[in-house]
């Protein structure tokens, strides 16, 4: 295509790289005629190759040719350009007029790419550019030509194009064409000047000098530059956040910017007051400064003290409470857009030093425990406790009744629900919030009775009032339905995002901890009982549904450390007469706490009541898409201890496929879950419970339901059932199935039991190759293949030999020929 150029057209070159019209533009465009002021979106058309291709193309067939032709090439590719602009945008320019095509978004730079990834709009523009500039290289009588046919095009684009060039290739040809854009230019006062037009300036300021501009022509350029920016544009930009202070930053910089191009034909006043600006700045300007579009920039926005730890470590105690008191001026750097200076940063900060300085001074200490109260933030009292919770996860407890007593102090404020007049903060010294320390407070206690913490027991009273106060209290959130998450589905999830019903799990954790530490895994924990009995029974402050879930979840837990207050309270906790809170109860019983013989006959009524309404459970609107699984789960394992049989009126299992007839799914569901239990069951299990099993899947097998029996794939790996029995097992369901389950994996197992079992194998696999066709996607690993119908054809069985030809035959009707030669 390079070297013979005799066979170039124009119009098969356009063909080539033009675009195709976006498949909804004329759906677009009536919307948008519809509704002008509603924003539609950009049209998408999309030339005939993907962007890789695409680029290839413009790279290793236009260039050539643009060496070769620049001019011609030019003009093709700048109808080519035009018409993909037109393709994307709902109309066509007003009389003639240049119009935006908001080339600064898709283009950010007309001769070069800024990012990784390169649209097929932008690689076009490029290779336009990169033609124009041969054509200024190689071709200097068709500079003129090539200039018109640019004007001539309405669209920003090829304006930015020629002002590229023109910063190209500054000389006498092109300094008219650069005193006509700035003199033909309007927006000096309001709009800093783009990349293109900015670095056309520049450039011609620095190679013409002052005969660029005379300073008649120089001064309504300077004056109009200098009567800018709007000050009632800034404002309705600003809103409330509007001063003069940073109006009138906005406006010198906004005088620096816009002069800085002209610096070479400054003088004057103009001089002395852009010198002025410079030496206000920071940095110095550079091109990419006047990219209107910039590059995007990501991350994550960090906070940041006001002050650095360092520099707080050397303030007197006093001066540090009062910077804590007093510093409220959040805001966001000015060095970094991404950092924000917060009293939250301040808080981590103060926490810090209180943790590794303040602590390990007595005297310091002293002045803080003393000074507590003077403390008009609670953010920064929250610290204190993360801090202690520090110290005390690393198992540091010489302080520990310094914490205690600060948690003591947190908890003297009581939680109150605010109002959306109040405005309400922990950062806050008007309308303080005592929310978040009291959660902090929580949390702490929770460290200090975990397993691998375990504080002294000495600290039992101390613990068990606080947990009291955090269990039975009024807490905001809970009592008037204000979830912590967007999402009021998940009530367990909510439950672990509240402070009352964080420390209800903490007080369970409390009673092992007490048990840890007296040494008698049964020993009575009666705080335990009481505080659940305030809380259910005491308290004037129903249970929420955050509460009934997880005071479900935990069940097992309450019945382990207080057998007679769990069956005592087990209709409250589980209040059948309310169906939502029992759904949130029970449903998170069964999802966390494991099959358990007591905890069956205690809730063998609830098991019952959800067989009753299971038709409920969505319509509930629960959280639990897969509460009917779990459910059958719990009944199987009930099924395999011996609690009921496998049929009749009394076996709960039964009722449950009763019950789902009309959603077999969760048969399958169920039947799956027992061939995973199986095969991680290992190789011993006794022999009634096998019976059993057996007796299971030859009552699923009568059914004859195949979407149920498709699930065996598990089974036939489980190592506690006979290789033979899951064989012959596999062989009837293969009868009953169509092969839409995993193939590859059951001939993996297959082939593991080839040597010791092969009759019983070749007949599974004669079944399986039976319901495979060409048509139809399946993969068999040839070697895998091989091995098992080699074994068949070299077997003494003659079942077998018989079955290996009709999987061979089998295996050929479906396009496996690789396999043609096995057995000859």
């Amino acid at each position: 295509m390079v070297k013979s150029l005799e066979g170039f057209t124009a119009s098969l070159l356009l063909k080539l790289i033009e675009f195709q019209p976006d498949p909804r533009a004329n759906e677009k465009r009536a919307q948008r005629q519809e509704d002008p002021e509603k924003w539609i979106g950009p049209l998408h058309p999309r030339p005939r190759f993907d962007d890789w291709e695409y680029h290839e193309l413009l790279k290793d067939g236009v260039r050539p040719l643009t060496d070769a032709k620049p001019y011609e090439t030019a003009r093709v590719l700048i109808d080519a350009v035009a018409s993909m602009i037109r393709l994307r945008v709902y109309s066509e320019p007003d009389g003639g007029d240049e119009r935006s095509d908001i080339s600064e978004i898709w283009c950010r730079r007309v001769n070069a790419a800024t990012r990784s990834f390169l649209s097929s709009e932008e690689d076009l523009v490029h290779t336009l550019t990169y033609a124009c500039e041969r054509v200024y290289e190689m071709s200097a009588d068709s500079i003129l030509s090539l200039n018109e046919a640019l004007r001539n095009q309405p669209w920003t684009v090829f304006r930015r194009i020629r002002e590229h060039l023109y910063a190209r290739y500054p000389n006498d040809q092109t300094k008219p064409w650069i005193r006509e854009l700035i003199f033909a230019h309007r927006d000096y006062a309001e709009w800093e000047h783009r990349f293109e037009f900015q670095q056309m300036i520049r450039v011609a300021c620095e190679h013409f000098g002052t005969t660029l501009l005379s300073e008649e022509e120089r001064i309504p350029i300077f004056e109009s530059i200098l009567s800018g920016p709007s000050q009632s544009h800034y404002r309705e930009w600003l809103g409330e956040q509007y001063t003069d202070e940073l109006f009138g930053q906005r406006r010198r910089f906004f005088h620096f910017k816009q002069l800085k191009p002209f610096e070479k034909l400054l003088f004057g006043k103009y001089a002395e007051y852009f010198g002025k600006l410079e030496a206000e700045q920071k940095k110095a300007l550079n091109d990419d400064d006047y990219s209107p579009i910039s590059e995007s920039r990501g991350g994550t926005v960090s906070h940041r003290s006001p002050k650095t730890k360092e520099e707080l470590e050397v303030l007197s105690d006093i001066d540090l409470l009062e910077l804590i008191n007093e510093w409220q001026e959040a805001k966001r750097s000015t060095d970094d857009w991404l950092v924000e200076i917060t009293i939250s940063a301040l808080a981590r900060e103060f926490g810090s030093i209180f943790e590794s300085s303040i602590v390990n001074d007595d005297t310091r200490l002293a002045f803080w425990t003393q000074h507590l109260r003077a403390i008009e933030r609670p953010v920064y009292v929250r610290a204190i406790v993360e801090a202690g919770q520090a110290r005390v996860k690393n198992k540091q407890f010489e302080k520990l009744k310094v914490w205690l007593y600060v948690c003591e102090w947190i908890l003297s404020h009581a939680d109150a629900a605010p109002t959306d007049a109040d405005r309400v903060s922990d950062e806050s010294r008007e309308n303080p919030d005592w929310h978040g320390s009291r959660r902090a407070v929580a949390d702490f206690l929770e460290t200090c009775v975990q397993k691998e913490v375990s504080v002294p027991l000495s600290t039992r009273a101390g613990i068990g009032a606080m947990l009291d106060e955090l269990c039975t209290a009024f807490d905001w959130r809970l009592d008037t339905d204000r979830p912590v998450l967007l999402s009021r589905d998940d009530q367990l999830t909510e439950a672990i995002n509240n402070t009352r019903t964080r420390a209800l799990e903490v007080l369970l954790d409390f009673g092992y901890w007490v048990r840890r530490e007296s040494g008698d895994a049964k020993a009575s924990v009666p705080e335990v009982s009481q505080i659940l009995d305030k809380r259910v029974k005491g308290s004037a402050l129903r249970l929420t549904l955050p509460e009934h879930a997880i005071l479900g979840a935990q069940f097992g837990r309450i019945w382990d450390l207080d057998n007679d207050w769990a069956i005592n309270h087990k209709r409250v906790l589980f209040p059948k007469e309310e169906f939502r809170p029992w759904l949130e109860a029970f449903g998170n019983f069964l999802r966390y706490v494991r099959p358990f013989r007591p905890l069956f006959d205690l809730l063998r009524d609830d098991f019952e009541f959800a067989l009753e309404n299971l038709d409920r459970f969505v319509s509930s609107g629960s959280p639990h898409p897969h509460i009917t699984d779990t459910l059958g789960e719990h009944l199987f394992t009930y099924y395999l201890w011996d609690v009921y049989p496998l049929s009749g009126d009394i076996s709960l299992l039964a009722v449950f496929y009763s019950k789902t007839e009309n959603d077999k799914a969760r048969w399958g569901s169920l039947f799956d879950h027992v061939g995973r239990s199986l095969k991680n069951t290992g190789a011993n299990l006794a022999n009634d419970l096998k019976k059993r099993i057996v007796a299971f899947f030859d009552w699923r097998l009568a059914q004859g339901e195949p979407s149920e029996l498709k699930e065996f794939t598990f089974w036939l790996e489980a190592p506690c059932l006979e290789p033979e029995w899951r064989l012959a097992a596999f062989s009837k369901i293969l009868d009953m199935t169509k092969i839409d389950f995993a193939l590859s994996m059951h001939i993996d197992t297959l082939v593991e039991m080839l040597n010791e079992h092969t009759p019983l194998v070749l007949e599974c696999f004669a079944k399986l190759t039976a319901k495979i066709s060409s048509d139809q996607p399946f993969y068999i690993e040839r070697e895998k293949a091989i091995a098992i119908l080699e074994a068949g054809f070299q077997s003494k069985d003659p079942a077998a030999r018989e079955n290996a030809a009709r999987a061979k035959e089998q295996l050929l009707r479906a396009g496996r020929y690789d396999l043609l030669e096995v057995g000859q």
